[in-house]
């Protein structure tokens, strides 16, 4: 059994229909290993899902904040309990 502090687990959240994507789950947590940041959430989900994150029809956040809106960028380290949400991009007028 691994060292839990070794590890940091964030909770991700698929919202509208990026659901699709995901098999239809809502939510679920991921365990990286402690120093990781947006980029490693970003790779995960490239080769879990073949989502690419950042993307031009998909928002993603952090704790409620855009990744382009965090002063790290996706050098962002995470912490334990962070929340990561993405959803598409609305348009429209």
């Amino acid at each position: 059994m691994s060292d839990p502090s070794s590890t940091v687990t964030v909770s991700i959240r698929y919202l509208s229909a990026i659901r699709e994507k995901t098999g239809g789950k809502r939510q679920e947590e991921l365990s990286l290993p402690r120093g990781s940041t947006l980029t490693s959430v970003a790779d995960w989900l490239q080769k879990t899902y073949g989502m690419a994150v950042p993307g031009p029809s998909l928002m993603s956040t952090i704790n409620g904040y855009g990744w382009n809106q965090v002063p790290g960028g996706l050098a962002t380290e995470l912490h334990e309990g962070d929340e990561i949400a993405l959803f598409p991009l609305l348009s429209g007028g």
